[in-house]
């Protein structure tokens, strides 16, 4: 397989301290390639047998989905996995066709983070690394959540069989029935097998649990690798997005500390300032809404269907784990089921609230532009200040189509 130049990242991305933990994970898994980096083609072929490994696993789902039907409690232990599986293979697959622009969105928020981490004013630093401690705070709690769901899952799975293992050679008990004096046969308690589908049991013989168990195994690890890093990294890519935006607004609202006042000494009004400086950083200003703009809507873009794909499934999946949740007396799958419903539920606070905070962020630009001192400009200084305000009462919403990503809709 070739792979275009565009497709390629430079090393120095993976260090920037706002992408470096999410786009290692990605690169880990096989979907991010670097200049320097060795054995191109193998580490993109590992990412393509993950990705395989989890369509061939997931249309397996869908298979036992369909013979478990009509058995709603084998059908929301079912369906929780299929449908986050489902999601997250979209995601892949979306990734793959798009990568070049995913590579581009990528380069313009290193290059801003960048920006910042080497502007001479503390200020700005300090509130990247405000973004930064809160980015790794929310990295911990979100995997801590996720890993948890997954591995008790797979440990679950171990317990139950050992616990239902039946003796050797009475995999099919029966009864006597005391008024007909014939024999009934007694419904196995063994728990459905994980893949049925791929190693069918016909009457009672084994069932291959220990290489079930180990793909599953795998597949979880695969699953565990990626459905964290990719949904820390569109959440990251929006934090960037947010911190630009408050360094925006920090810079708009301290315009004169920017640009020193003239002197009484220079023949002019000490309430004056320098008016051809303050125009060049207005209209940097103005350039970088600008880009913002740009890389929220292209964000938007990249973002969307698999937003809407979440909230389709999720509603559902909450509705169907919270059904089974009240209909199992077991405690440890009522547990499984209250770590998926949390985890799901914060995936969907994760993008409805970050893209919630730009709309927010950005919705006081034009305040930030009133707050600065416009009264000591001259007219063609305070025109362009217009432009800005204008420019920016124009609300920076992201959408997952018909859908507005915003703290209102994931409340309601």
């Amino acid at each position: 397989m070739d792979l275009k130049e565009e497709w390629i990242l430079a090393e120095a991305i993976l260090d920037n301290p706002l992408l470096k933990s999410t786009l290692r994970g990605l690169r880990y898994y096989g979907l991010l390639i670097y200049d320097t980096q060795s054995w191109k083609k193998l580490h993109c072929f590992r990412g393509a047998v993950f990705s395989l490994s989890m369509v061939l696993f997931n249309f397996t789902q869908y298979v036992d989905l369909y013979q478990v039907w009509g058995n709603v409690s084998d059908m929301t232990a079912n369906a929780a996995t299929t449908l986050l599986f489902t999601t997250i293979i979209f995601r892949v697959i979306f990734f793959y066709v798009h990568r070049t622009r995913f590579n581009n969105i990528i380069r313009v928020a290193h290059d801003g983070v960048e920006r910042i981490r080497k502007s001479e004013w503390v200020e700005e630093r300090e509130i990247l690394d405000h973004n930064v401690a809160y980015l790794k705070r929310l990295t911990a709690v979100f995997w801590s959540c996720a890993l948890l769901t997954a591995n008790t899952m797979c440990v679950y799975a171990l317990v139950e069989h050992f616990i239902y293992e039946q003796p050797p050679g009475n995999e099919a008990l029966s009864t006597i029935d005391s008024i007909t004096n014939s024999t009934i046969p007694v419904k196995s308690t063994h728990p459905a097998t994980i893949l049925r589908s791929w190693y069918p049991t016909y009457n009672g013989k084994a069932n291959h649990f220990v290489e079930i168990y180990l793909i599953q195994l795998y597949i979880m690890y695969v699953g565990q690798l990626i459905v964290p890093t990719w949904h820390m990294f569109m959440v990251t890519l929006m934090i960037y997005g947010r911190a630009e935006c408050s360094v925006l607004n920090h810079r708009l609202r301290n315009l004169s500390h920017y640009h020193a006042p003239v002197l009484a000494s220079e023949n002019r009004a000490p309430d004056r300032v320098n008016n051809p400086e303050r125009r060049s950083l207005i209209i940097d200003c103005i350039q970088r809404q600008s880009a913002l703009v740009a890389f929220t809507k292209e964000l938007e873009q990249l973002t969307r269907a698999a937003v809407f794909l979440d909230f389709v499934v999720f509603s559902v999946l909450l509705c169907a784990l919270l059904f089974e949740a009240s209909m199992t007396t077991s405690g440890v799958q009522i547990f499984i089921d209250i770590c998926y419903i949390t985890t799901m539920t914060a995936i969907l606070f994760l993008y409805y609230w970050h893209a919630n905070e730009i709309n927010h962020c950005a919705d006081q630009l034009s305040m930030s532009a009133y707050k600065s001192d416009w009264y000591r400009y001259d007219r063609s200084t305070n025109k362009l200040l217009q432009i800005f305000i204008m420019y920016s009462n124009e609300p920076l919403k992201m959408r997952a189509f018909f859908i507005s990503m915003s703290l209102d809709t994931f409340l309601n």
